[in-house]
């Protein structure tokens, strides 16, 4: 049996079809480079945002990539705390995903700021956590954070294995195994810990999803914006977009791979069930959002949605609608869900739903009359080749990543499938698993009270002076930017300053054992 599955420690070396693509994926991000470079240096006057369309294609791509991250740690949790055998293949590959996709979310923010110094130093330093934006970026350094440790942690044993095995990477497989040497109290602490992983990681999934919907309905100034269902209408998107790219690339790797014992096309009609359960709640919140609108007839909000239903992005609408409807009625046949079928609606979803978020943030924008000091003539956003270069090098960045790891490390996690082996070389470092499982809990722990202390003191001092920062006042003649008290105004280099402390310190005081 070791035989048997030892070739799946053996990513093996690149093909043509690898260096081919390899290729074609580095000259996308070369030119995505040049034209952020060109950004950098002219400003976001090369792009086509304008006032009041200040977000465009690049927080559209934010709130797109953040939607599949969903896909990861949350699908590979709920895999593992149900016990779902046929879903322990794809939990790396989902996993993977997420820490990509977050990635690029985060690239897309630095995009959309323009200068890369107040990017990287302001926010931080200065960044208001009453600021819905602010959370945002808290919770994905958060979900970021569970998402590394979540893949990092289910990685070990495979890691080990290699690092018996001669090969190019043999120093890092070597230094990423710690201690393990495959033992039942090893296993049984690993289990542990990824289920701790797992138990935090879905509220910190379902977190993400509802702070960044909140970002558009904390926006009263934005027609369409403001709504309630703003929250779990993202985290029903995102388990949709998630899910699709999961099928996609789950069914690509199955191909290069030749997975198809260890991924059988059961797993993919199982998928494609979950897949219409997330489609057919995505439709009934599409209907609830659009009759809402609709019926109320508050003359902003039905000007938007005339512009996106009957206007000039009525063809983006129902292109979205006829995808969504069309995969729900193929997967709701028993006899048309089959394997081919799950991965074509897969493929169908995915841009709908990128193509989606672009109407969530562009015609409340486009019609965005609320703000005098704000208003042109006729209002108006078409996208630039360079945002459409930083959009395809995202894209671009998320298939390297995913590359490079399927290069680098099994594509599945064997010690699940197949069970753990036992090592062939002694471990060269002191450092312990329970150190290394520490140091990740450690610093998850601090940041939930660093999130649970700044929520209640923004409820605790919220009321009339302690607004959101991009908040304003509407008077007859002026326009009053609300203020802040000054207890609740913590920098968010706090933030990183004691999660990354706490997992060091962790690491360097948790003795090794045995």
């Amino acid at each position: 049996m070791e035989v048997g599955y030892n070739k799946y420690y053996n990513p093996g070396g690149f093909s043509r079809i690898a260096y081919a693509t390899l290729g074609i994926l580095i000259i996308v991000i070369a030119l995505a480079l040049h034209a952020w470079l060109q950004q950098l240096t002219q400003g976001l006057a090369v792009t086509g945002l304008n006032r009041p369309v200040v977000w465009g294609i690049y927080m559209a791509n934010f709130v797109f990539f953040i939607s599949i991250s969903m896909s990861g740690t949350f699908i590979s949790s709920v895999m593992r705390l149900l016990s779902l055998e046929w879903g322990k293949p794809i939990t790396r590959i989902a996993e993977v995903i997420t820490v990509g996709s977050l990635l690029m979310a985060a690239l897309n923010i630095l995009f959309d700021v323009g200068g890369l110094f107040r990017a990287l130093i302001y926010i931080p330093l200065f960044g208001r956590i009453q600021s819905p934006v602010g959370w945002d970026v808290i919770v994905l350094l958060f979900y970021l954070l569970t998402g590394l440790g979540y893949l990092h942690v289910a990685l070990i044993p495979d890691i080990a294995v290699m690092a018996g095995k001669e090969s190019r990477f043999s120093w890092l497989y070597s230094l990423l195994r710690y201690d393990w040497r495959g033992d039942k109290d090893q296993l049984h602490l690993l289990e542990s810990g990824l289920k701790i992983l797992a138990i935090v990681t879905v509220p910190v999934a379902v977190m993400m999803h509802t702070v960044t919907g909140w970002i558009f309905g904390g926006m009263k100034a934005v027609s369409t914006w403001n709504d309630a269902i703003m929250g779990p209408y993202f985290i029903i998107g995102a388990l949709l977009s998630g899910l699709s790219l999961v099928i996609i690339t789950s069914a690509i790797i199955r191909w290069r791979f030749a997975l198809h014992e260890v991924i059988p096309d059961r797993t993919f009609i199982n998928l494609g069930k979950m897949l219409l359960v997330f489609l057919l709640g995505y439709l009934y919140f599409m209907l609830a959002e659009t009759f809402t609108v609709r019926y109320a007839a508050v003359s902003e909000d039905i000007r938007v949605s005339e512009f996106s239903w009957t206007g000039p992005y009525s063809p983006l609408t129902w292109y979205v609608l006829a995808s969504l409807v069309i995969a729900s009625v193929v997967l709701l046949i028993p006899r048309l869900r089959t394997y081919k079928a799950v991965i074509a609606m897969s493929a169908a979803v995915l841009p709908a739903m990128w193509v989606k978020r672009v109407l969530i943030v562009l015609p409340g924008l486009i019609h965005h009359d609320s703000l005098p000091t704000v208003q042109s003539a006729l209002p108006q956003y078409t996208p630039t080749y360079v945002e459409f270069l930083l959009t395809a090098g995202s894209f671009a960045g998320l298939a390297l990543i995913l590359l490079l790891f399927v290069k680098l490390f099994p594509v599945l996690p064997v010690w699940e499938v197949f069970g753990v082996q036992k090592t062939k070389t002694e471990p060269t470092t002191n450092i312990s698993l329970r150190a290394v499982l520490t140091g990740w809990m450690s610093g998850i722990l601090i940041t939930t009270a660093y999130v649970a202390v700044w929520a209640a003191s923004t409820i605790i001092f919220a009321g009339e002076n302690s607004a959101v920062t991009y908040s304003v006042k509407l008077a007859p003649t002026a326009i009053q930017v609300l203020s802040i008290p000054e207890l609740a105004t913590t920098a968010m280099f706090n933030l990183l300053i004691i999660v990354a402390l706490a997992g060091v310190l962790a690491i360097l005081f948790v003795r090794r054992r045995g």
